[in-house]
This record gives C-alpha cells, structure tokens and sequence, in this order.
C-alpha cells in the first residue's frame, strides 16, 4: 500500500445553484449580456461547435463526467436554496435513486414515497428500504405534534447558512463559466488534434461547492494516431508540465488580445509539484485549476455519483439535496471556517474528509436518527453532523483504518495494531516506538485496489493531530449543546452553531517561511517533550527567526518538516490569568522544527512579562486536558494489551506443561527393551 497526498487537498468546495423547472443548460447558454470581460464571453461562443464535436468523437465511459463548461452551469440536486429554505416546489422524497436518505422540502408535510424505479447501483453502507420511509413509518405517531412546533433557532441558522452560499455561487456562476471557456479555447488552439476534453472534476463535480472554491478541471491529450483503451483514455501526448506551458502560452496570447481586461486576468503556473497545476484566475475570487491526464479525481467524481453521494450530471436533477450531499458541504465548509491545514500545508486531503463523511452518513445509527427527524430536514443535518464530530472527536478517531468495498456498498473503520515498522528517527515524536500513544489514520482510495491500493491520508505529525483532535472535539462538544426539543431561550441554538461555525482569522494554523521584525511578536504553541517521553506538552512560545531547509521556496513551512529550524523562546504561562514569563526551569531558548507547531496565538507584551489573549489561552487550557485524557487512555490500553499478553501467556503455558506431563506416561523404548532382554531364558 502506498500513502500519498491527494491531488486536490484544498479545503474548499461549491454548491449548484437552484434551477427549478428549467431545462439544464449547455455550454451554448452562456450568456453574452453578463458581467463578464468579452474575452470570456467570446470563448463562451468559440467553444459551442467544438464542444459538439468533442461529445461525438469522445469515448462513452466519461461522457458521465466531460463537459466541463456545462456542468459549472447545471442545476443544483435539488438546489441547496429549496432544501435550506423549506419550499415545497417540486413535491418531497423520501429516498434518491440510490437510496440515500433526502432532507423533505418541507417541515410540515410528507409526500408518499417515489414510485420503485429501475434497479441502482448499491449506497454507501446499509441501504433504506422505501417502505420503512413512508408517511407512516417515517415519524411514529406520537412525535407528530412535536414535528409540527416551528424551527428552533439552530435549523434557521442553518437553512440561512446554506441559503446564503446559494446567493454567494449564483453571483459567480456565469463568470465562472466564461473562464472554464476561455481555459478550454486555450487547450485547443494549443493541443489541436492531441485535445480530447476538459473534465469538471473536484468539488464542482460533486456539487458541494462553498464560497472561495476553485474549480477544478482536467485536461485529457491524445498521442498522434492513439487508439482509445477500454476505460476511454488515450496514451497521452506528453509530460504533463509540457503541456501545461503550451496551454500557459496559448493563453497568454488569447488574453493578450483583449487589453481592456488583462489587468483582471493571472496566472500561477506550479511546475515543481507532483501533479503540475496550471491556475487561472480573474480578479481575486474566481480561479479555475487545470491539470492534465490525471484519472483519478474523474474516477472519485463517479465513485461518489455511483454511491449516491453526489448527483449524476446525465439524471435529471432531484427535487431537494440527498442528506449526505448537505452534510458534505457543510463538513466542507467547516474546515474552510476553522482553517484546518490543507494538503499542501500537511494536513489531510479534502477528499479524506469526504470520504470520512461519507462512512458516518452510512452508519445505521446515523439512518435511524435521519428516519426520525424526516419532517425536519435541518434536524436530520443536525443529526448527520453531529455524528461525524461525535465520530471522529473519540480518543481512538483517528487511530484506525478506513475501507470501502469495492462496489461502495459498505464502510469499515477498523482498528490497525500493527504498528510494529523498522525503527525510525522522527523528531516530532523522538526515537520510534511501537506502541506509539499518537494515532495512525488511514483513508483507502475506494478507487484503487491490491497492489494500487492509495492510502489518502497522509502521516500526521503528534502537533497536527493535536490541532484536528482539538477542533474536532470543540465542534462535538458545542454540538451537544444544541437543543433537541424547545429552547428554553430562544436563540439558544444560533449562538451554539454560530460557535461551531466560527471563521478564524486566516493564516491562524499556517506557519510562515519567514519572520521579520514588522511583523511584530509571533506568538504559537508547540507540542514539544524534551525527552521524548509520553505526549508531551502543549509550550507557549515566541519565535524570533525561521530558518527553511535548503530548496523551500514556498511562503509557509509545511507540517511534517522535520529540518527547518525555528528559534524561539518558551515561556510559562498562568493559565487564570494568560500572563506569561520565560522559563526558569530550563534555559528558554530552544530550536525546533515545523513539526513541533500547532497553531499561532496573540501574544502581547505587558511590561516585562507577555499576556496570551483569551481564544489563544483557551486553546492551550483545552489542549492541555485532551493530552492529560490521551495520556490516561493510552496506560489503561497498555494495562488491557498487558493483561491480555499475560493470559496468552499462561494459556500458552498450561498447555506446554500438560503436552509434558502426557509425554512422560509414555514407556521409555530403552527401558521396554531392557525388560525383553530380562526375560529371555
């Protein structure tokens, strides 16, 4: 098995806007009249012929993925306004096509179930049946007049929250597909008979967009006179960087023919990554990612359509958004608002995070809260959601092994013991142990089998699983809090949510590359131990200078360098009060690495001592007594592992001294000759 970062790691998305009773529009009806440079409105136009012929000399098996200015502007599943907002247009299911729970339009009435249709591929987990989500067996009789109270204000809260991305996405839809035309004009005129198609691909496809997504699309080439293989991919025309710069070029021509709107128009051409990305942007909120021949984010596009995680382009698009699609926006959204570290900071991929949605949501606990709160969709999200803090935010939730079957029809998280790897020096942990007390998470690729097997996410260092633990647990804990029935205060809900929704300030989790006096004090914590011993402990510090490993060029350091240097200076901290004075008990200044930090905090100066503001001192307070719990956690495992080995052993024992007890009854050959020979005359 391999273990490799995704290739896209951001922490974004986006979300189809609502197209009720509107045929799903093409690249043809990209409108001329919108707020878009002519350059992108010409492209837009250049790219309807062309885009008729690539759909005829295409291979099938992608058509379900291809067109990628189309499915920019499709209809939302449903449309994240309908089901965020209550409204009754287009009647209510109880299941998609493949089964997966949906949120009911409305909070007070329920349709009867659709009519069967043909049979679908299989859903995530354990399946519902129709019959179990009937009007009747949806909500039993005695919750009714419960079910007909108006929304607390935690549902509000969230109807507005996904109502309010809807708007945000709206306003960006057209000029996002103009610029998906002008990228998709530019690979023509620079591929000619080597392009095949763009593929939507990434958080688009899936439709679980947020505000300031990128859009995500994947360039496929074809060799001079290639012939199509059985999965409908061509051998490609070249290196991927290669090709990129040929499209970076043809741009750069097609932009430069329009003055008045180059000032808008960049590029970012990242030529030193695994997976070359070329990235087009307009203004400072729109940009377009393309990559080339790269397969598998088309193949996760249709693992998550066939799951019933997301909606397929060529379906018809449902009258309100499947449950799990909300819940994966929202996960989404999460991680952007609390800005937890990506993939290229060395943090985990987004479609980890997906995909460890995706195992709660098919959880049988998870179907039966979900069947219980049917006539109140944002109770069923609320449900969902909190499964996956609850989750995850366990002492053993990220210490274990996440599989999908082959098919998608189920989800195993199991434990993995087998932590017994070749000694190994690490300097975030100190010397390998084998009964590390830090976890080890692995998501499988659900697309990759045997001896491509692809473990997605990649090894946390102790700090960073500190970070995602601590985060995790704040929104699980905030999460219980939200009212199950009335609220005795309204608002009670909101305030909760607002919490758990809390955006922090960017760069907040990000350690830069550099550090210069206007700047001013850097304040962070560190999880350091400096004898390698137990956890470890959370440490106050201020950094006075960064010192990158030869070669690093990017603005911030990643989470798993173990040879940047960081300066800095511990401090001890009153934890009543936030004031902080240097160590005594040790000399203070100490070098570290990147994969000692946590997170930066507001340290400011107060006289001759520091004063750590209080959201900086609640995260050391909390962190601090998660450490003390995971030390606790991890004696009484190894006090379990020992009494077990030790019962083995006596087991093992007993039955070695019974194998010699019997072995000794057993006649002597010498002595049984010897009698023999006693009694010959």
């Amino acid at each position: 098995m391999v273990r490799e970062e995704a290739y896209y790691g951001r922490g974004t998305a986006v979300w189809k806007e609502c197209v009720t009773n509107k045929a799903v529009p093409t690249s043809e009806k990209v409108e001329t009249n919108a707020p878009v440079p002519a350059t992108v409105a010409t492209a837009g136009r250049s790219g309807q012929s062309s885009s008729r012929r690539r759909r005829t000399n295409t291979a099938t098996p992608d058509a379900d993925a291809s067109g990628a200015v189309a499915a920019v502007g499709a209809a939302a599943p449903g449309g994240g306004t309908a089901a965020a907002g209550g409204s009754n247009t287009g009647g209510s299911k109880g299941t998609t096509a493949n089964v997966w729970l949906e949120a009911p339009p409305s909070s007070t009435t329920l349709a009867a179930p659709p009519p069967p249709s043909s049979p679908a591929p299989p859903a995530v987990g354990r399946p519902l049946a129709a019959a179990a989500l009937s009007a009747s067996a949806m909500v039993p009789a005695t919750t009714n007049a419960y079910v007909q109270e108006s929304a607390h204000s935690g549902e509000v809260f969230l109807m507005e929250m996904l109502a309010s991305m809807d708007q945000h996405m709206q306003q960006l839809r057209e000029t996002q597909q103009g610029l998906v035309a002008t990228v998709e004009m530019a690979c023509r005129r620079a591929l000619g008979r080597n392009f095949v198609r763009l593929v939507l691909v990434g958080s688009v496809a899936l439709r679980v967009e947020t505000p300031g997504s990128d859009v995500d699309v994947v360039c496929f080439t074809r060799r001079d006179g290639a012939e199509a293989a059985a999965d409908g991919h061509y051998e490609a025309c070249g290196l991927p960087v290669d090709v990129l710069r040929r499209v970076h070029w043809a741009l750069t021509d097609l932009v430069g023919q329009y003055a008045d709107h180059g000032a808008n128009f960049s590029m970012n051409f990242i030529d030193d990554a695994r997976v070359p990305i070329l990235r087009v942007l307009w203004g400072s909120s729109i940009a377009v990612d393309v990559s080339v021949d790269q397969s598998r984010p088309v193949d996760h596009v249709r693992w998550f359509q066939r799951v019933g995680a997301a909606p397929r382009p060529t379906a018809p698009p449902p009258a309100v958004a499947p449950l799990v699609t909300l819940t994966l926006r929202c996960v989404k959204w999460w991680l952007r608002q609390r800005q937890v570290p990506r993939t290229k900071e060395g943090g985990m991929a987004t479609i980890a995070w997906l995909l460890m949605a995706v195992h709660v949501c098919s959880l049988p606990e998870t179907h039966e809260q979900a069947i219980i709160s049917g006539q109140r969709p944002m109770v069923a999200l609320l449900a969902s959601l909190a499964a996956f803090f609850h989750h995850y935010a366990a002492m053993a939730g990220l210490d274990c092994v996440l599989v999908f079957a082959p098919d998608g029809s189920s989800s195993e998280f199991r434990q993995d013991r087998n932590k017994n790897a070749p000694p190994r020096q690490d300097k975030s942990r100190g010397p390998y142990v084998a009964n590390s007390p830090w976890g080890e998470l692995s998501v499988l690729d659900p697309t990759r089998e045997g001896i491509e097997s692809l473990d997605l996410a990649p090894r946390l260092p102790p700090a960073t699983q500190l970070l995602l633990s601590h985060e995790l647990r704040r929104a699980s804990e905030r999460l219980r809090r939200v009212p199950k029935g009335r609220e005795l205060s309204y608002g009670d809900g909101r305030r909760v949510l607002e919490e758990v929704f809390e955006p922090l300030a960017e760069g907040v989790n990000n350690l830069p590359s550099f550090a210069v006096p206007s700047m001013g004090l850097m304040g962070v914590l560190l999880l350091w131990d400096r004898e390698y011993k137990g956890v470890g402990n959370v440490e106050l510090g201020i950094i006075d200078s960064i010192s990158p490993r030869p070669g690093w060029a990017a603005p911030f350091l990643h989470r798993a360098d173990d040879r940047s240097e960081l300066y800095a200076r511990l401090l001890d901290v009153e934890e009543c009060t936030g004031r902080a004075n240097l160590k005594n008990t040790h000399h203070p200044e100490v070098v570290l690495c990147p994969c000692h930090f946590i997170c930066r905090v507001n340290v400011e100066k107060d006289g001759r001592s520091w004063r750590l503001d209080n959201e900086g001192l609640e995260r050391l307070v909390a962190m601090r007594r998660y450490l003390s719990e995971r030390t606790a956690y991890h004696e009484s495992q190894e006090i379990l592992k020992a009494s077990a080995t030790k019962v083995e052993d006596l087991s093992t024992s007993a039955s070695s001294e019974a194998s010699a007890e019997n072995l000794a009854k057993l006649p002597s050959p010498s002595r049984a000759t010897d009698v023999r020979t006693s009694r010959t005359p």
